[in-house]
């Protein structure tokens, strides 16, 4: 797992940015994971769609990549930047 989240967080945050992080179980779908990271007063939960369609790590990896840089561009902390590039 963490070979899917770990390059996406330390791509997209700046250092010191996360207050907290945790794996927790995707209330949606229990087989898949939601990364919960709390910045400030905001909380995002992309997930971790490790069991989804036999996808490979390098897919999962990409698209939890995808929907944290989404979430941190509608962020008020970072409006409207594109971050990780």
């Amino acid at each position: 797992m963490e070979s899917v989240v770990r390059p996406a967080v330390e791509r997209i945050f700046k250092p010191g940015e996360i207050d907290d992080a945790r794996l927790v179980p995707d209330s949606i779908e229990p087989r898949n994971l939601v990364y919960r990271i709390t910045v400030g007063d905001e909380e995002f939960e992309p997930r971790v769609r490790e069991h989804e369609f036999d996808h490979t790590v390098e897919f999962v990896a990409q698209q939890f990549f995808d929907d944290l840089q989404d979430y941190v561009a509608e962020s008020s902390f970072a409006w409207g930047e594109l971050r990780g590039e």
